[in-house]
């Protein structure tokens, strides 16, 4: 989901689903959805592993931004990237960045 106006009951749905079905729910650009971002913060704080699907994951895309939860910051996993330039660019470095054993583990859990 590409969070800007209006988004924010699309990511929710997206996340409960998730959540329930063991899905990668992935949120994009959360910094233009600073009105939602108290919402979100509330739903990541309720996450409770023992009653999530083992594959469930949570990812969050933002640019730098002050109004970006702090303890949303401070209970997950964070990924900088200094973006090359292209798209095709940015892509081949995020991917061949990570190793094949993270993503399985990252499913193991």
């Amino acid at each position: 989901v590409s969070l800007g106006q209006g988004q924010g009951p699309k990511a929710e749905a997206a996340i409960k689903e998730g959540k329930e079905q063991g899905m990668w729910v992935i949120l994009q650009n959360c910094h233009l959805s600073v009105s939602w971002m108290p919402r979100l913060e509330a739903i990541v704080e309720e996450l409770d592993p023992e009653k999530l699907a083992p594959e469930f994951r949570l990812w969050l895309s933002a640019m730098p931004s002050n109004e970006f939860p702090v303890s949303v910051l401070q209970n997950g996993s964070k990924m900088t990237v200094e973006p090359p330039k292209g798209l095709k660019s940015n892509l081949l470095r995020a991917y061949t960045g990570i190793e094949e054993e993270w993503f399985n583990e990252a499913g193991a859990v």
